[in-house]
């Protein structure tokens, strides 16, 4: 994609983006129920984290991409109320932080109308994004989504731009993610169940991070981060992605997007994207 183009000149693209797992991320395991501290670490994104995330989208004038399982949501109404009042854009991300690849047609169907159903409620608002949890995206997946009325999708990894995904007769914006740039990867750890092996340094997290956009910026790429409040969120994290921030600021001619914006662009022919068939 030699000759890819953002709108208005810009020379890159950039969207922050958060996955509010909380509790959903261990509760549909029922052995968890009783691990008190493995939940608790779970409620300290919703409780803490999402809030200096809020302050810091609000220090910087950004809007951001939340992505919300429907547990989370009836949960915590009040979170995702702040997050949608706060101007932010929310998406569907299971019901339990189910993967879909161990869903039936049915089961995942029923998922999907009911995580929609609870975020409208909520909000007033009809989510149009999806993520799935673990980014576990099968082909019935993708079929669902355009069944159900959502218009873009950011699970897969098939390029370093936006590209769309044929899907029947219609076609999935598909905002491309990557494991080196999600935070569960550098800071995650539970000892029971056992999840990350390293708990890294934020200054070496903003050493790569720092990187991976420079090279991406001066190949005009999309740098798209996923991270969660409950890893994301402790303070000197949070510290760090402020200074990440402040350095991307510092470029000229970066758009800072939501993936609404970039579907909105691509309707209005303001984005030309390549078609790839998964």
């Amino acid at each position: 994609m030699t000759n890819f183009s953002w709108p208005k000149g810009k020379k890159a693209a950039v969207s922050l983006s958060f996955d509010v797992d909380a509790e959903s991320a261990w509760i549909l395991d029922k052995e968890n129920h009783q691990r008190l501290s493995l939940l608790s670490s779970g409620a300290y994104g919703r409780r803490v984290g999402a809030d200096r995330i809020l302050r810091l989208l609000a220090k910087h004038n950004l809007k951001a991409q939340f992505f919300i399982p429907g547990y989370t949501a009836e949960l915590d109404e009040n979170l995702v109320r702040q997050i949608h009042e706060q101007g932010h854009e929310i998406g569907c991300h299971g019901y339990y932080h189910e993967r879909t690849d161990t869903l039936t047609f049915e089961e995942e169907d029923t998922i999907l109308a009911k995580s929609k159903e609870i975020l409208y409620r909520i909000t007033g608002k009809v989510p149009k994004g999806f993520r799935a949890p673990l980014w576990e995206v099968t082909r019935q997946t993708q079929q669902l989504l355009v069944k159900h009325g959502f218009v873009f999708d950011s699970s897969l990894m098939g390029n370093d731009v936006p590209y769309l995904v044929p899907v029947d007769q219609s076609k999935l914006l598909e905002l491309p993610v990557t494991w080196m740039l999600d935070d569960w990867e550098q800071f995650a750890y539970s000892a029971v169940p056992q999840s990350g092996y390293v708990i890294e340094e934020p200054e070496k997290v903003l050493r790569l991070w720092k990187a991976e956009f420079s090279a991406m910026y001066e190949d005009g790429r999309y740098f798209l981060l996923t991270m969660h409040p409950e890893i994301i969120g402790r303070a000197s994290r949070i510290r760090m992605l402020d200074e990440l921030i402040t350095y991307i600021q510092s470029h000229p001619d970066v758009w800072f997007c939501t993936p609404l914006d970039i579907h909105e662009a691509w309707k209005k022919g303001e984005i030309v994207l390549e078609e790839y068939p998964y």
